[in-house]
């Protein structure tokens, strides 16, 4: 199923196989060796990642983050940060990560027409598999934004945008985080436990979240 949804997302890109911190920092870099190229195009990745919590600067600069990451890294789940917003993630196996980087010259890029287009890849690629999605929001998700993908009114993946300036080029980051299979409720858990330890108390609720497996299911 992650191979079939892989393919039809991007048909000549492996996936790689990463872990923890240095597989989340590999976006960023890549984002800033295309820009430092100076050369217009699209390059895509797709990549999975060890057990993790991934978690937005913004909550890294609390006073109760470094105990927040420590009692989750005790539990399992270590936290590293990542450079565009949101809120806190799952990475894991049986989640897939699509990257896409997007480089064009300063002036010619509407960054909201690029991101609407991604999503209009991810939406195709699940159809291609026979799952219908839409974007939306999803009462009750994890790290929720109008750019989610959906299914049958619950999440299916997440996305998020990084935005790069460098000379005259400008370097747009979309990412994805799709869940393949697993347990949705114990991503929930994991990220609720951390954002109290906190000081946040997030109403989250595990019936907002489903798995591209589980809609297969559903479509037989």
């Amino acid at each position: 199923m992650l191979d079939a949804l892989a393919h039809a997302l991007a048909p000549d890109a492996p996936i790689a196989r990463g872990s923890g911190e240095a597989a989340i920092a590999e976006d960023r870099l890549r984002l800033d060796a295309l820009l430092g190229e100076g050369r217009a195009g699209e390059r895509v990745r797709l990549w999975t990642n060890s057990r993790c919590l991934v978690t937005t600067r913004r909550f890294s600069r609390m006073e109760t983050f470094a105990g927040a990451a420590a009692a989750s890294d005790a539990r399992g789940w270590p936290v590293f940060v990542r450079a565009s917003g949101g809120t806190t993630v799952v990475h894991r196996p049986g989640i897939l990560n699509f990257s896409l980087y997007d480089i064009a010259p300063t002036g010619t890029v509407d960054i909201n027409a690029r991101f609407e287009r991604f999503t209009h890849r991810l939406i195709a690629g699940f159809a291609a598999i026979g799952v219908v999605a839409e974007t939306g929001w999803v009462a009750g998700s994890y790290c929720d934004g109008r750019f989610n993908i959906v299914s049958g009114g619950q999440k299916i993946a997440g996305t998020a945008c990084l935005v790069r300036k460098r000379g005259g080029w400008l370097g747009v980051l979309a990412h994805a985080v799709i869940c393949i299979d697993g347990n949705p409720r114990a991503d929930l858990a994991a990220i609720t436990e951390f954002e109290r330890a906190l000081g946040l108390d997030i109403p989250y609720a595990a019936a907002a979240h489903t798995t591209l497996a589980a809609r297969i299911r559903m479509a037989r």
